[in-house]
Protein backbone atom coordinates (compact mmCIF):
# COMPACT_ATOMS: atom_id res chain seq x y z
CA UNK A 1 0.00 0.00 0.00
CA UNK A 2 1.23 3.52 -0.82
CA UNK A 3 2.67 5.49 2.05
CA UNK A 4 0.11 8.30 1.73
CA UNK A 5 -2.92 5.99 1.75
CA UNK A 6 -4.78 5.35 5.02
CA UNK A 7 -4.95 1.85 6.43
CA UNK A 8 -8.07 0.04 5.24
CA UNK A 9 -10.60 -0.76 7.95
CA UNK A 10 -9.84 -4.15 9.45
CA UNK A 11 -12.14 -6.93 8.25
CA UNK A 12 -12.04 -8.55 11.67
CA UNK A 13 -14.69 -7.07 14.00
CA UNK A 14 -12.58 -7.88 17.08
CA UNK A 15 -9.64 -5.89 15.69
CA UNK A 16 -12.00 -3.05 14.77
CA UNK A 17 -13.41 -3.00 18.31
CA UNK A 18 -9.87 -3.02 19.79
CA UNK A 19 -8.89 0.02 17.70
CA UNK A 20 -12.16 1.80 18.45
CA UNK A 21 -11.71 1.22 22.18
CA UNK A 22 -8.21 2.74 22.05
CA UNK A 23 -9.52 6.07 20.83
CA UNK A 24 -13.18 6.90 20.12
CA UNK A 25 -12.08 9.45 17.52
CA UNK A 26 -10.24 6.98 15.28
CA UNK A 27 -11.88 6.03 12.02
CA UNK A 28 -12.12 2.48 13.37
CA UNK A 29 -14.63 3.82 15.91
CA UNK A 30 -16.82 5.06 13.04
CA UNK A 31 -16.69 1.66 11.37
CA UNK A 32 -17.54 -0.06 14.69
CA UNK A 33 -20.42 2.34 15.29
CA UNK A 34 -21.84 1.54 11.83
CA UNK A 35 -21.63 -2.18 12.49
CA UNK A 36 -23.34 -1.77 15.86
CA UNK A 37 -26.14 0.44 14.49
CA UNK A 38 -26.75 -1.86 11.55
CA UNK A 39 -27.45 -4.65 14.03
CA UNK A 40 -30.26 -2.73 15.75
CA UNK A 41 -31.43 -0.35 13.01
CA UNK A 42 -30.68 -2.04 9.68
CA UNK A 43 -32.77 0.55 7.81
CA UNK A 44 -30.43 3.36 8.93
CA UNK A 45 -28.64 4.96 5.97
CA UNK A 46 -25.07 3.88 6.74
CA UNK A 47 -23.57 6.29 4.20
CA UNK A 48 -25.18 9.34 5.78
CA UNK A 49 -24.32 8.19 9.31
CA UNK A 50 -20.70 7.58 8.27
CA UNK A 51 -20.33 11.06 6.75
CA UNK A 52 -21.85 12.78 9.79
CA UNK A 53 -19.72 10.76 12.23
CA UNK A 54 -16.52 11.46 10.29
CA UNK A 55 -17.24 15.18 9.98
CA UNK A 56 -17.87 15.33 13.75
CA UNK A 57 -14.59 13.56 14.46
CA UNK A 58 -12.67 15.78 12.04
CA UNK A 59 -14.18 18.85 13.71
CA UNK A 60 -13.20 17.57 17.14
CA UNK A 61 -9.61 16.84 16.08
CA UNK A 62 -9.22 20.26 14.48
CA UNK A 63 -10.69 22.03 17.51
CA UNK A 64 -8.29 20.26 19.87
CA UNK A 65 -5.28 21.09 17.69
CA UNK A 66 -6.24 24.74 17.17
CA UNK A 67 -7.10 25.19 20.85
CA UNK A 68 -3.44 24.45 21.56
CA UNK A 69 -2.47 27.35 19.27
CA UNK A 70 -4.87 29.66 21.10
CA UNK A 71 -3.50 28.59 24.50
CA UNK A 72 0.06 29.21 23.29
CA UNK A 73 -0.95 32.80 22.49
CA UNK A 74 -3.12 33.22 25.61
CA UNK A 75 -6.23 33.83 23.49
CA UNK A 76 -9.79 32.62 23.71
CA UNK A 77 -11.52 31.63 20.49
CA UNK A 78 -13.68 34.76 20.25
CA UNK A 79 -10.71 36.97 21.11
CA UNK A 80 -8.84 35.53 18.14
CA UNK A 81 -11.93 35.92 15.96
CA UNK A 82 -12.07 39.63 16.79
CA UNK A 83 -8.36 40.12 16.06
CA UNK A 84 -8.66 38.11 12.85
CA UNK A 85 -11.75 40.04 11.75
CA UNK A 86 -9.81 43.27 12.08
CA UNK A 87 -6.70 41.84 10.42
CA UNK A 88 -8.61 40.40 7.45
CA UNK A 89 -9.95 43.85 6.59
CA UNK A 90 -6.42 45.09 5.87
CA UNK A 91 -5.08 48.55 6.69
CA UNK A 92 -6.03 50.47 8.75
CA UNK A 93 -7.23 47.27 10.54
CA UNK A 94 -10.29 49.04 11.89
CA UNK A 95 -13.99 48.17 11.98
CA UNK A 96 -17.11 49.19 13.83
CA UNK A 97 -18.54 46.81 16.43
CA UNK A 98 -21.58 46.22 14.18
CA UNK A 99 -19.22 45.09 11.38
CA UNK A 100 -17.48 42.64 13.72
CA UNK A 101 -20.50 41.00 15.38
CA UNK A 102 -21.89 38.65 14.33
CA UNK A 103 -20.00 38.32 11.00
CA UNK A 104 -16.55 37.73 12.50
CA UNK A 105 -17.36 37.18 16.17
CA UNK A 106 -20.54 35.20 16.86
CA UNK A 107 -21.65 37.17 19.92
CA UNK A 108 -24.10 39.89 20.87
CA UNK A 109 -22.99 43.52 21.04
CA UNK A 110 -22.66 43.14 24.82
CA UNK A 111 -20.47 40.08 24.39
CA UNK A 112 -18.32 41.92 21.88
CA UNK A 113 -17.85 44.77 24.38
CA UNK A 114 -16.47 42.34 26.96
CA UNK A 115 -14.07 40.77 24.47
CA UNK A 116 -12.92 44.22 23.32
CA UNK A 117 -12.29 45.31 26.94
CA UNK A 118 -10.04 42.28 27.55
CA UNK A 119 -8.07 42.83 24.35
CA UNK A 120 -7.77 46.56 24.99
CA UNK A 121 -6.35 45.91 28.47
CA UNK A 122 -3.69 43.71 26.84
CA UNK A 123 -2.82 46.49 24.36
CA UNK A 124 -3.96 44.45 21.35
CA UNK A 125 -6.70 46.83 20.20
CA UNK A 126 -7.69 50.43 20.79
CA UNK A 127 -10.94 52.31 20.36
CA UNK A 128 -10.89 55.27 18.04
CA UNK A 129 -13.51 57.81 17.07
CA UNK A 130 -15.13 57.50 13.66
CA UNK A 131 -13.83 60.18 11.31
CA UNK A 132 -17.24 61.57 10.31
CA UNK A 133 -19.65 60.30 12.99
CA UNK A 134 -18.59 61.07 16.55
CA UNK A 135 -21.32 58.77 17.91
CA UNK A 136 -19.49 55.76 16.47
CA UNK A 137 -16.44 54.22 18.11
CA UNK A 138 -14.28 51.97 15.95
CA UNK A 139 -12.09 49.10 17.09
CA UNK A 140 -8.57 49.11 15.68
CA UNK A 141 -5.69 46.64 15.92
CA UNK A 142 -2.53 47.93 17.53
CA UNK A 143 0.89 46.92 16.22
CA UNK A 144 1.01 44.29 18.99
CA UNK A 145 -2.44 43.05 18.01
CA UNK A 146 -1.42 42.68 14.38
CA UNK A 147 1.70 40.76 15.38
CA UNK A 148 -0.27 38.42 17.64
CA UNK A 149 -2.99 37.85 15.03
CA UNK A 150 -0.31 37.00 12.45
CA UNK A 151 1.50 34.62 14.83
CA UNK A 152 -1.74 32.84 15.77
CA UNK A 153 -2.81 32.54 12.13
CA UNK A 154 0.59 31.14 11.19
CA UNK A 155 0.17 28.64 14.05
CA UNK A 156 -3.24 27.60 12.69
CA UNK A 157 -1.75 27.23 9.20
CA UNK A 158 1.00 24.94 10.56
CA UNK A 159 -1.58 22.78 12.36
CA UNK A 160 -3.79 22.59 9.27
CA UNK A 161 -0.84 21.67 7.04
CA UNK A 162 0.20 18.95 9.50
CA UNK A 163 -3.32 17.54 9.82
CA UNK A 164 -3.88 17.48 6.06
CA UNK A 165 -0.31 16.59 5.14
CA UNK A 166 -1.29 13.05 4.13
CA UNK A 167 -3.42 14.34 1.25
CA UNK A 168 -2.12 15.19 -2.19
CA UNK A 169 -3.07 18.48 -3.82
CA UNK A 170 -5.57 16.62 -6.03
CA UNK A 171 -7.11 14.92 -2.97
CA UNK A 172 -7.45 18.27 -1.17
CA UNK A 173 -9.18 19.74 -4.24
CA UNK A 174 -11.50 16.73 -4.49
CA UNK A 175 -12.22 16.92 -0.76
CA UNK A 176 -12.98 20.64 -1.04
CA UNK A 177 -15.44 20.01 -3.85
CA UNK A 178 -17.24 17.35 -1.82
CA UNK A 179 -17.27 19.45 1.38
CA UNK A 180 -18.58 22.51 -0.49
CA UNK A 181 -21.38 20.38 -1.93
CA UNK A 182 -22.10 18.88 1.51
CA UNK A 183 -22.21 22.28 3.19
CA UNK A 184 -24.48 23.72 0.51
CA UNK A 185 -26.79 20.71 0.84
CA UNK A 186 -26.98 21.23 4.60
CA UNK A 187 -27.53 24.99 4.19
CA UNK A 188 -30.31 24.38 1.67
CA UNK A 189 -31.97 21.90 4.01
CA UNK A 190 -31.83 24.38 6.88
CA UNK A 191 -33.12 27.27 4.74
CA UNK A 192 -35.99 25.20 3.36
CA UNK A 193 -37.07 24.27 6.90
CA UNK A 194 -37.68 27.93 7.83
CA UNK A 195 -41.33 28.98 7.65
CA UNK A 196 -42.13 31.36 4.80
Amino acid sequence: MAKDQPDPPPADAAELRRRADQDPYLDAAVEMMLIEWSGVLPELDQGVKAIVARVARIDSRIRVATAAVLRRHALLDNEFRLLAGLMRGGPPYRRSPSELAPRYVPVTSGGLTGIAHRLERRGLIRRVAHGSDQRVVLIELTREGRALARQAMEGFAEVEQRLLGGLSKAEREEGNLFLRKLLRSIEQSILSSYPE
